[in-house]
């Protein structure tokens, strides 16, 4: 009796091994997240998997190791769907540039994506895109961001462990399932990455629904739940502190940073102030710019830039349709800007600014700066009365 079990259970074990070994060689050919090096033709290009963006971070972490840039661009969804590959080569040409903002995106993530990638490759300068809601601190880093997968730790002390991404790439029913997915063809593409971080297309045209539905978020939760503060979850530190580890990395390594606030449209910043939060959207950005200028004092160095793109210009205050035939040229909704968009950002940031659009923080014009943008409220909201009431309305519903 005992002879059978024996042989029974060897056998269990022998054939459950060869299965889990062979769905890992499966996972491993299919390569569904393009980490290994598999690739895929869409749109006469050669893309990542459909499943990358259902794992973006993980997928991001691997591809910076892989693709070693030396130019890097960080942020949230902004930077992630803003920047189109084919100009950022024509600005930098002699480059190797990998875009590495996702979704949601912290300051915390943006400091451990920052440590990961000086780690794993020689960066010479990175793009930080710097939105408001990053640096709440009460809000988690995302879902899909694992510590383990980066190089190094907080502390910026090796930490390389590659068993959790063997784990979800090669032996996880999501690896199993989205292979066999890749394979028959039941991928939709959604979204569609290239081997560099860049998707090939940004947002589509916005009008009214995809703004209010947008806002929608913004309002129950991004800006809002829990209240806004700039403590970090842990309560250990501040999100400014993220912030200025970045540029003590960034002097340390000899990598140049160039920060930039993003152009959402004017109602994103109504929302900013129908929430009472305009106060702390001031403070932000004074503090991000003493921070600056404190560590370029202490390293003796010239200050890292903030080029600041919120402010009330022709771009921001785009008429918002109402009618769905109607597209818009530079944003998808209040939260978005378009590719074409983030080609002229660009090139403000390399070439130097134009028509006043993306001005460089300094202390001795903050002040003026910051005063010119409530003009431009004011100003706004004069002249589009219909998106004002819009946002009332919405905050309305919060109360």
């Amino acid at each position: 009796m005992n002879h059978i079990f024996v042989a029974y259970s060897r056998r269990f074990f022998i054939i459950s091994t060869l299965l889990f070994g062979l769905s890992a060689v499966f996972c491993y050919v299919v390569d569904p997240f393009s980490v290994y090096g598999r690739v895929y033709f869409k749109v006469g290009k050669v893309v990542n998997s459909p499943a990358f963006s259902s794992q973006i971070q993980m997928g991001k972490a691997i591809g910076i190791k892989q693709y070693k840039p030396d130019t890097l661009i960080l942020g949230s969804s902004r930077t992630d769907s803003g920047f189109s590959a084919k100009i950022t080569q024509e600005f930098l040409p002699d480059n190797k540039v990998y875009n590495g903002a996702y979704p949601g995106m912290t300051i915390y993530e943006v400091l451990r994506y920052f440590q990961h990638a000086n780690a794993s490759t020689s960066l010479k300068q990175v793009f930080i895109g710097l939105d408001f809601f990053q640096f709440h601190g009460s809000h988690r880093p995302n879902k899909g961001f694992s510590e383990e997968r980066l190089a190094v730790d907080f502390n910026n002390t090796p930490s390389e462990n590659n068993l959790n991404d063997l784990q979800s790439t090669l032996f996880s029913g999501g690896a199993l399932f989205y292979s066999i997915k890749a394979l028959t063809g039941l991928n939709k593409w959604k979204k569609v990455y290239l081997p560099n971080g860049f998707k090939t297309k940004g947002y589509g045209e916005g009008w009214i629904d995809t703004f209010s539905n947008s806002e929608e978020k913004y309002v129950h939760r991004v800006y809002t739940t829990p209240n806004f503060t700039f403590v970090s979850f842990d309560k250990k530190f501040t999100t400014f502190d993220y912030f200025r580890k970045i540029i003590q990395l960034a002097y340390d390594q000899g990598i140049v940073v160039n920060f930039f606030i993003s152009p959402s449209h004017a109602r994103q910043w109504e929302l900013i102030k129908q929430l009472g939060l305009w106060n702390k959207w001031e403070h932000w950005k004074r503090e991000m710019l003493a921070i600056t200028e404190q560590e370029s004092r202490a390293y003796q160095k010239s200050p890292f830039l903030i080029y600041d793109f919120s402010t009330y210009n022709k771009y921001s205050t785009e008429a918002v349709p109402r009618a769905t035939d109607t597209p818009m040229t530079w944003y998808a909704d209040s939260s978005h800007y378009s590719q074409a968009l983030g080609d002229i950002i660009f090139n403000n940031m390399i070439n130097g600014v134009e028509n006043n659009f993306g001005q460089i923080l300094k202390t001795e014009t903050v002040g003026a700066h910051i005063k010119a943008i409530r003009q431009g409220r004011e100003q706004y909201i004069l002249e589009h009365p219909q998106d004002a009431a819009d946002i009332k309305s919405l905050v309305a519903t919060r109360l």
